[in-house]
């Protein structure tokens, strides 16, 4: 068994395993507290319930329509708690739920006032919606927007391994060949800042490792012309042989 694929007594749809690997970010979590109890008990068991603040909606804050004003006031609430401590983050996640789905929260205005308010922090506007089927699924949304901080300045001979929380072990056969080629294999959980995190745009190729990652592979290679290995469907036209991505 390797760690290409999830463990399956750890539910693969955990926000938390994956917003942990934006460097430099904090999030905050603003919804029902059904809806974050999970993401709260697995931060703990995580470790990382510092990287991630939780803001509970009540009903009544749902049926007066304040849910803009609210995420607004929560994120700048934590914001100003960080700056304090001086630990102001470069990158802020705004997670909501799938109730802000039916209350067509305006998010377009509650992104244009943060941005205004903290023109130095790059802000992500995100969900934890697994039921919403009208928009990018929650983890797709995540990896979008954060290969999106890729940037290209010239090529380095490795490969992003994307779309796990976890890096491939030395087991892993496809690492494993390509280490062999003297190809490194770089995951997200080895940048530490903002400007590694971008630098990952200068990888020669990246590997879609699951299926949540394939949209973001696809992107990149149309914005950055980095070509992409699928390795969920290697019969994928637009990805890479295995003999292409070795002779990289």
């Amino acid at each position: 068994m390797t760690t290409a694929f999830e463990r399956p007594e750890r539910s693969c749809f955990n926000l938390t395993h994956y917003a942990k690997l934006i460097p430099e970010s904090h999030a905050v979590f603003v919804m029902p507290p059904g809806c974050s109890r999970i993401l709260r008990l697995s931060s703990i068991e995580e470790g990382i319930s510092h990287r991630f603040t939780m803001f509970h909606l009540e009903q009544t804050d749902i049926i007066s329509g304040s849910v803009e004003e609210i995420l607004i006031e929560a994120s700048r609430t934590t914001i100003e708690r960080l700056t304090e401590e001086g630990a102001r983050p470069k990158i802020f996640c705004v997670f909501v739920s799938c109730v802000d789905s039916f209350i067509g929260t305006d998010h377009t205005y509650v992104m244009e006032e943060l941005r205004s308010y903290a023109p130095d922090i790059i802000f992500m506007d995100l969900a934890v919606d697994p039921i919403n089927r009208d928009t990018l699924p929650p983890l797709v949304r995540v990896h979008d927007q954060v290969t999106a901080l890729f940037e290209k300045a010239e090529i380095v001979r490795r490969v992003n391994w994307l779309g796990s929380h976890l890096p491939p072990d030395g087991e892993q056969p496809l690492r494993a060949k390509l280490e062999q080629r003297g190809i490194p294999v770089l995951h997200l959980s080895q940048c530490r800042t903002l400007e590694e995190l971008r630098q990952c745009g200068n990888s020669a190729a990246n590997i879609a490792a699951t299926a949540v990652a394939v949209p973001a592979a696809r992107k990149l290679k149309a914005r950055l012309g980095t070509p992409y290995y699928n390795l969920v469907d290697p019969a994928d036209p637009e990805s890479l042989g295995e003999e292409a991505l070795l002779a990289l």
